[in-house]
């Protein structure tokens, strides 16, 4: 708050004291509410329930760890079809640069990732310019409205909560620390810049590390389809209620996502109960 009042009165919109100059937060004050994260297998099941619009937001999301407002803002000029390029992001109506100057840069796009955007643009009719996710005017869509209206619903009937945008953000950090990329690794393609974060600066050059980490991702998707494909074949030869083995996986628990390998501090989402 502080700073609000200094940038409002270096701007002349008020000439007065900073009101909160020199304030510290209440040592009792209520701690911040817990954070949640989605993993691949939960984000694998929200895909499958989506209209090809939103499960391209969410697989952006999810897949690259585009915010909220980079979503928005994101045209299909920035898309190279192996890559994101973050030029932009906007709130509302306001377009501003992205958060910091770090989050300014490219993100890898995994074939997974690559193939829902390439569908969803020839749906579109295949555009070369202009605003990536609309519902039709051009005009960047709202995509709180629609994880409210629409992607949380599609939750619901997998038993998920929804958690918010962000979610899906964090499960992309959580799911790379599972495969063993390193934090400079993880800072990089989601472009923190505060060290604190993911404990160092990150790297401006989109090197060989960066893909190593994204293609494993790519990887663990190809095995839970094959998975979840081997279970479907067991139902089918088995009928439902058998309880068979699979060879590869040693048996894989009917639509019941995976527990994720992270530690507590990585807070993977939580499955609600139906």
């Amino acid at each position: 708050m502080s700073t609000i009042f200094t940038y409002a009165k270096n701007e002349g919109a008020f000439d007065g004291v900073n009101p909160v100059d020199g304030f510290l937060i209440p040592r009792h004050a209520k701690e911040p509410g817990e954070t949640h994260a989605y993993d691949l297998y939960q984000v694998l099941q929200i895909l499958d329930r989506l209209p090809l619009l939103e499960k391209s937001l969410v697989a952006t999301a999810a897949l690259a760890g585009l915010r909220q407002g980079e979503l928005r803002g994101l045209e299909w000029t920035d898309y190279t079809g192996t890559e994101l390029v973050i030029k932009r992001s906007i709130w509302m109506s306001v377009v501003n640069l992205p958060k910091t100057r770090a989050s300014r840069d490219s993100v890898p796009v995994i074939p997974a990732l690559a193939e829902i955007l390439d569908e969803y643009r020839r749906s579109m009719g295949s555009p070369e310019t202009g605003t990536v996710f609309h519902s039709g005017d051009g005009l960047p869509i709202c995509v709180d409205k629609l994880g409210r209206q629409v992607i949380r619903r599609a939750l619901e009937a997998i038993c998920l909560r929804w958690y918010g945008w962000h979610a899906f953000r964090r499960g992309l950090a959580s799911n790379l620390y599972e495969i063993g990329a390193q934090d400079k690794v993880v800072q990089r393609i989601l472009r923190h810049s505060k060290p604190h974060v993911t404990r160092e600066r990150y790297i401006k050059v989109f090197d060989r590390t960066v893909l190593d980490a994204v293609e494993k991702v790519q990887a663990r998707i190809e095995e839970l389809r094959q998975a979840k494909e081997d279970r479907r074949q067991l139902e089918l030869k088995f009928g439902d209620n058998a309880n068979v083995q699979s060879p590869a996986d040693g048996g894989f628990p009917p639509f019941a996502p995976i527990k994720p390998p992270f530690s507590h501090q990585s807070i993977a989402g939580s499955v609600v109960s139906c």
